[in-house]
């Protein structure tokens, strides 16, 4: 009779719970350290296009635009206030990056027209990961590099930001103040739209609401009869608070008629100027 070793069934479940142990702790250790091989992302910070923001001295300003010309190193930042630069002020602005926060640069206005700014930035570095465009409002007669740090931070009134994954890639040419107008217009017109469609889609609401508003007053009228008289009374408020909501959506509705009218008038106007700009 052939002798061998026994194999025990304690050894075998030994291993086994042994290599799972081990595979659990390796994956322990990658994963928990996985921070130190991995770079985390950093978040995303970049104005959002198209949205107004709110500004220190109570203005509102909107950018349009924000394109990156690779090759030439260079930025363009397209803003939109809600109303024209007082003539006893002048907007500077500023850019840093985030790699040196306090090391700010001056930025070339290059075209400026009512409530309309077009800002170059030169000397963009290719892997500038994000930065910040500071904007300041001084008195005319001030200079921004002679204020106290104090003075610098009260004329500070917004600090709009752009991420290299958020940029827009582009080739920028060469452009004149006819063709940054036509710009500005174009984005006027598609605003303009906006509204319309805003301002029509709320007198559907307004209708559909007074509509609703007329047929709980029939019924609540139809049931007055059948009420004891306390009963009445208080249907009889309901009814009149109805009443006053649908008087508050009429004129919601004439206001609504009213300033479509407006734009519409102010899209016209902004068609002539487009083709005053293309003669």
């Amino acid at each position: 009779m052939q002798t061998g070793k026994r194999k025990t069934l304690t050894r075998d479940w030994s291993r086994l719970y042994l290599g799972t142990g081990m595979f659990f702790l390796i994956g322990f250790l990658f994963f928990g350290f996985s921070s130190l091989f991995f770079a985390e992302e950093q978040p995303i910070n970049a104005t959002p296009i198209g949205e107004e923001q709110r500004l220190t001295n109570g203005q509102t300003v909107t950018l349009l635009d924000w394109s990156h010309d690779e090759e030439r190193k260079q930025m363009r930042v397209r803003l939109q206030f809600d109303q024209p630069q007082d003539y006893a002020t002048k907007l500077v602005a500023h850019v840093a990056y985030k790699e040196q926060p306090t090391d700010e640069k001056r930025v070339h206005i290059v075209y400026h027209q009512d409530e309309h700014y077009v800002f170059e930035i030169e000397d963009v570095p290719r892997d500038f990961d994000q930065l910040a465009l500071r904007l300041y409002v001084i008195e005319s007669q001030q200079s921004l590099e002679k204020l106290s740090a104090t003075k610098r931070e009260e004329a500070l009134v917004e600090s709009l930001y752009m991420d290299q994954r958020r940029v827009l890639r582009t080739s920028l040419s060469t452009q004149q103040a006819n063709d940054y107008a036509q710009l500005f217009l174009a984005d006027e017109h598609v605003q303009s739209q906006k509204r319309i469609k805003k301002m029509k889609r709320e007198q559907m609401e307004q209708a559909s609401l007074i509509q609703k508003i007329e047929q709980d007053i029939e019924t609540k009228q139809a049931t007055l009869p059948d009420l004891t008289l306390d009963e009445q009374v208080e249907r009889e408020d309901e009814i009149f608070n109805l009443k006053q909501d649908k008087e508050d959506a009429l004129l919601r509705q004439t206001e609504l008629k009213k300033q479509l009218t407006q734009e519409e008038k102010r899209q016209d106007q902004l068609r002539i100027k487009a083709r005053e700009l293309k003669w």
